[in-house]
C-alpha cells in the first residue's frame, strides 16, 4: 500500500509540477508580447514543419538546444556572435501556435530577465527571388524571419514584412533620398528604432548591403552578415 500511495503521489507532484513550468512559460511569453499562445507538445495535433519535430518531441531542454546549435550551423561562420550568445544565454526552445501559426520561440535568460525571439517556419514557396543566396538559405532552411518579439525587430524580418525603401515616407532631404534608388532598395532588418540593414538590387548579379538611417546620410558599402550579426549581439547585451 506504501508503495502504491508513493507513486501516486509522485505522480501527482509531477503533474502539479509540470503545471506549474508551463505556467511559468505562459507568463514569460505574456510579458514579451505573446498573448494567448499556445505551448505544443508531441500529444497535439498539429502540423509542424518535418525538421522541428524533434523539438516537438524531445523533453529535455538541453538537448533541444543541442538541435538549435546544429540547426544553425550552417551559419556558423556568418553568424558567430550570434552563434556564442546561443552557446551562453539560451535557456529553452520550443513550438507554440499562437495567431493560427506554429512558431518556434528561443527562450533567453540574461542578467535574469527573460527575453524571447520568434522563428517562423522555414519558406517553402519559390518566390524569394529578391534576396541574395545565402540568405534565401536562411529563409529556406532555418526561419521566414527570426526577430524579438516585443519590438518585431532585431533579427531578421518576416519576408511578408520585407518593404522597399520607396514604400515609406522618410522625412529626409532630397539629397539623402535620391542617394540610392529607394525602388531598387529593401530592408531585411531594423533595429526597433533609426536604423536599418538594406539590399540594393539595381544590379540583380551584384547587389550590395547598406545600412538606411532614419536620421543621416545612409552607410553604403557594408559587409551584410557582419553588419547583421554586430546588431543582434547589441540587441541583446
Amino acid at each position: 500500500m506504501l508503495f502504491w500511495n508513493g507513486i501516486l503521489s509522485w505522480g501527482i507532484f509531477h503533474r502539479n509540477s509540470e503545471k506549474n513550468h508551463k505556467m511559468k512559460i505562459k507568463n514569460i511569453l505574456e510579458s514579451n508580447g505573446l498573448y494567448d499562445a499556445k505551448i505544443l507538445s508531441s500529444s497535439d495535433s498539429i502540423s509542424v514543419p518535418k525538421q522541428w519535430h524533434f523539438i516537438l518531441n524531445e523533453e529535455d531542454k538541453s538537448l533541444r538546444k543541442d538541435f538549435i546549435l546544429n540547426y544553425w550551423k550552417p551559419f556558423d561562420l556568418f553568424l558567430p556572435k550570434t552563434i556564442r550568445i546561443f552557446e551562453q544565454y539560451l535557456d529553452d526552445v520550443f513550438l507554440i501556435l499562437h495567431k493560427e501559426q506554429v512558431k518556434m520561440v528561443y527562450l533567453f535568460f540574461i542578467d535574469n530577465e527573460y527575453i524571447t525571439y520568434v522563428g517562423n517556419p522555414p519558406k517553402t514557396e519559390n518566390t524569394l527571388t529578391i534576396l541574395p543566396e545565402k540568405l534565401l538559405d536562411f529563409y529556406t532552411h532555418i526561419h521566414d524571419g527570426w526577430f524579438e518579439s516585443i519590438s518585431g525587430g532585431v533579427g531578421l524580418l518576416p519576408m511578408e514584412r520585407i518593404q522597399f525603401l520607396d514604400e515609406s515616407e522618410w522625412g529626409l532631404t532630397n539629397e539623402i533620398l535620391q542617394s540610392v534608388d529607394l525602388s531598387k532598395t529593401y530592408y531585411v532588418f531594423h533595429n526597433g528604432g533609426n536604423v536599418f540593414l538594406c539590399i540594393n538590387i539595381e544590379d540583380t548579379e551584384n547587389p550590395k548591403s547598406l545600412v538606411w538611417w532614419t536620421n543621416d546620410r545612409p552607410k553604403l558599402g557594408i559587409e551584410f552578415w557582419s553588419f547583421l550579426d554586430s546588431w543582434i549581439e547589441i540587441g541583446f547585451l
